[in-house]
């Protein structure tokens, strides 16, 4: 051992040197970090994901892949090309108004002629207008929608309750199924559901209607 050693040595022993600090309480604290932040954070990645998925897959959007909008359970994402849409599905399996696992909501009572249940959700027709409703409360994005760049698309209110306004023709994207052709659309939250009325009516009316929805 060398003399520079051995005179470290005994400083060593000498010094008057501070506790370190305790370092567990802070490990603890970072690996317990409220489970909401992760949450927040998975779904707008998810939703980031799927914007520049519906940008890439049409090979004249890349370049001009604009903004998108979400409310809980549904998001819009701005192109300058629509993808090729398919005709409009069969909306599933019709269902008795008692099945759905949920109390359905209706404007202003009235019974609608037929309940499917499908995509997740279960879907109302009435005269003039189509109403699908499913239940959101786990944030998970179920409808995906891909609207041009010149078209009406909005965020609004329904009861205070946050809501987006599509006023033209754009795509809709269901689970497990291609891209379809949609109108006139509002989607909007209600407590632990998410509604998407759509229907031959402006904005105004659409938010009338969706008020009254109960």
């Amino acid at each position: 051992m060398t003399e520079l050693e051995l005179e470290l040595r005994d400083l060593a022993v000498h010094l008057d040197l501070p506790p370190a600090p305790p370092l567990a309480g802070a490990v603890r604290a970072r690996i317990a970090r409220p489970r909401r932040h992760r949450r927040v954070l998975a779904i707008g990645l998810a939703i980031g994901i799927f914007a520049l998925a519906v940008a890439f897959a049409v090979p004249s959007s890349r370049a001009s892949l604009l903004r998108f909008f979400h409310v809980r359970g549904a998001a819009v994402t701005i192109v300058d090309k629509l993808p090729r849409l398919t005709p409009r599905a069969p909306l599933g399996t019709p269902v008795r108004m008692d099945a759905p696992s949920f109390r359905l909501l209706l404007p202003n009572g009235r019974r609608p002629e037929q309940v499917y249940a499908g995509d997740g959700g279960y879907w109302l027709r009435f005269r003039g207008l189509l109403l699908f409703e499913f239940e959101s409360g786990d944030g998970a994005t179920l409808i995906k929608k891909a609207a041009l760049g010149g078209t009406d698309v909005e965020y609004v209110d329904v009861r205070g309750e946050p809501a987006i306004w599509i006023g033209s023709h754009h795509a809709v994207y269901l689970p497990g199924g291609p891209p379809r052709a949609a109108g006139h659309v509002l989607i909007w939250q209600h407590g632990l559901l998410t509604l998407r009325l759509e229907a031959s009516v402006g904005r105004e009316q659409a938010l009338a209607i969706a008020r009254r929805i109960r």
